[in-house]
């Protein structure tokens, strides 16, 4: 297995000390619910009744001191001004965004936005619905205009985004024993699609599928796309191969390096064995705001995800793994 070059210092190797001190010091930075009202701010303490907030071996668990201090990580943290009562989580989720984006997935430092998702689902339907609002700002575009680009072998969430966002999802045949998408299969599906009234399409190439572990050519795409002279904005499913396929693969084009990428879907909760609700959202800066819902006015910087409030426990429990094993141990 290739180790991953040209580590940033971003991404360091800690001990469990160091882990301890540095989760622990951004809790005390955060609202304490024990000794300050929290009517007013989004945010709710545990029912001390079942959840024991004294027990001993808390002071040796940050990540189960995370869970039980409750930060309300509701918003981006990546873009501005935020909930400044869990400021000190909150910058541990900014450590882990730059983690993935810079040192796993070659993109050039401060110049990415993103969060902690709920899982891989939420997290390609959030770029869909990006790109979907990209386009009608953008480019005036209708509904019936724009249609998602993806595989044969793509993950359910494509299908569940067109029904969400109302668009059509046309899919490209792959290769029954190789699982491959070819490019002369792409373009016959843009045609279609173009056929059909499509203009802009929202792409999606995958790093390792679900079912098979197979990897787009993201050339088959762009090449296509290019061929067809269409407007489109390309997402990288690396919910199941994003903690492996870098890792692996010392020489890939399914990262930021390549400029027609513009986000990218990890998973945490797969091959990264943390706790279920860790799925990463990473994309270049500029286009997360076109999801934006300014109606959520209590919030402070508003709110550009599509979960809402979501719990500060699970960017921790991502950063202790990543920092525990360090990028060489991986």
């Amino acid at each position: 297995m290739h180790l991953i070059s040209n580590v940033a210092m971003t991404w360091t190797k800690k001990s469990h000390q160091e882990i301890k001190e540095i989760v622990f010091s951004a809790l005390d930075k955060n609202v304490n619910y024990s000794t300050k009202g929290v009517l007013g701010i989004p945010a709710s303490y545990l029912d001390d009744k079942v959840f024991n907030q004294d027990d001993a071996f808390l002071d040796n668990a940050p990540y189960i001191s995370s869970l039980i201090k409750n930060p309300n990580h509701i918003g981006c943290h990546t873009r501005g001004s935020s909930e400044s009562f869990f400021s000190g989580t909150q910058q541990i989720e900014r450590d882990l965004i730059e983690m993935c984006a810079v040192d796993i997935l070659k993109g050039k430092p401060m110049e990415f936005d993103g969060y902690v998702a709920s899982g891989g689902t939420e997290a390609n339907i959030q770029a869909i619905w990006i790109y979907r609002n990209y386009f009608v700002r953008e480019h005036n575009a209708q509904l019936n205009e724009i249609t998602i680009l993806c595989s044969a072998d793509s993950h359910y969430s494509m299908d569940k985004a067109g029904n969400l966002l109302v668009l059509d999802v046309h899919k490209v045949p792959v290769d029954l024993d190789t699982r491959e998408v070819a490019e002369v299969d792409v373009l016959e599906t843009i045609k279609t699609a173009k056929q059909q009234g499509k203009k802009y399409f929202i792409v999606i190439s995958n790093m390792m599928t679900t079912m098979f572990g197979s990897v787009d050519s993201v050339q088959s795409y762009t090449n296509a796309l290019a061929k067809e002279e269409v407007e489109y904005k390309l997402h990288i499913d690396g919910a199941y191969g994003g903690f492996y396929y870098p890792f692996t693969e010392g020489d890939t084009s399914l990262n930021f390096r390549n400029e027609h990428i513009t986000s990218v879907t990890l998973d945490a909760h797969k091959m990264a064995q943390a706790p279920y609700g860790t799925g990463i959202f990473l994309i270049r800066k500029g286009f997360i705001q076109y999801a934006n819902t300014q109606e959520a006015s209590y919030v402070e910087g508003e709110d550009c995800t599509l979960i809402g409030s979501r719990s500060g426990a699970n960017a921790v429990a991502i950063w202790m793994i990543l920092t525990k094993n360090g990028p060489f141990g991986w």
